[in-house]
């Protein structure tokens, strides 16, 4: 067991040796899926996956961390705090709960502290049906060249017509035109693409052949790091309830996985 600030890092180098060393000492392996683009201190970019489960684990909880990629700072020191944890490991054991770690969904942005991919891609608006047309945020599309002017730094005019497009729309209605995402300009603010981004099925296949391998699996709850803390904080059994997830549900996923493209760019990762 490790004092609870112990678990987090201050960059993603340390955070990764961190998670690493957590997995060796819980006797977990660990599947590295590398990035094709070094870190910001040229560190190797890598998804880690590790599984935490006994022989006879009929439930599955995942738990990641950096599909923001900054936000990995929070959910990457839950992910540790929980591999030392031996009482938490004891009781997902008990409850016959195994416990999937997915570590730095999008490394590049946790090393480089951004949001998005190295693409500008924000991963949480890219779990998209490609083979549907996408949705057109028209709110985004009239505040694009504000929020990303041709002049930077923005001038007084531009802050000006921010400010009478805010009074013009609502805050509430001005935050969720952005916070929505959009799929139509790529240098833009929540960008989720036009296509599927290579770490989405990276993680998706891992977790999927993850339940595949246990056919008597009842289904997964997943969860991002962050999440996670209330668990460390005492409500364990309260969220480990076992959760049954419709079997229409995660035969749409395996289809979605079967026509997702592969992470080409990890030619050689190993399988989880």
């Amino acid at each position: 067991m490790i004092g609870l600030t112990q678990a987090f890092s201050s960059n993603y180098a340390k955070a990764r040796v961190k998670f690493l060393e957590a997995a060796a000492l819980a006797n977990v392996n660990v599947a590295s899926h590398e990035h094709p683009l070094q870190g910001l201190d040229g560190e190797t970019l890598a998804m880690d996956v590790a599984l935490d489960s006994a022989p006879d684990a009929h439930s599955l909880l995942i738990v990641s961390s950096a599909c923001h990629g900054v936000e990995g700072f929070c959910g990457s020191g839950v992910q540790v705090f929980a591999l030392h944890d031996a009482d938490w490991r004891d009781k997902a054991r008990t409850q016959g709960i195994a416990v999937l770690y997915v570590h730095a969904v999008n490394p590049y942005g946790f090393s480089h502290m951004r949001r998005a991919t190295h693409e500008n891609i924000d991963l949480n608006r890219n779990f998209q049906d490609f083979s549907q047309p996408l949705p057109v945020n028209e709110a985004y599309r009239a505040l694009h060249s504000l929020l990303l002017p041709e002049r930077w730094p923005p001038d007084e005019a531009n802050g000006s017509a921010i400010e009478q497009g805010i009074a013009s729309m609502g805050m509430q209605a001005y935050q969720a035109a952005i916070t929505r995402g959009q799929h139509e300009f790529a240098d833009g603010l929540f960008y989720g693409a036009r296509r599927l981004h290579g770490a989405t099925p990276s993680c998706g296949k891992c977790c999927a052949r993850t339940v595949a391998a246990r056919a008597g699996w009842r289904g997964s709850i997943f969860m991002q790091g962050w999440a996670l803390m209330v668990l460390v904080s005492g409500s364990l059994p309260a969220v480990m309830t076992p959760w049954r997830w419709p079997a229409r549900a995660a035969g749409g996923m395996a289809a979605g996985l079967r026509r997702s493209p592969r992470y080409t760019t990890v030619p050689q990762a190993p399988r989880c």
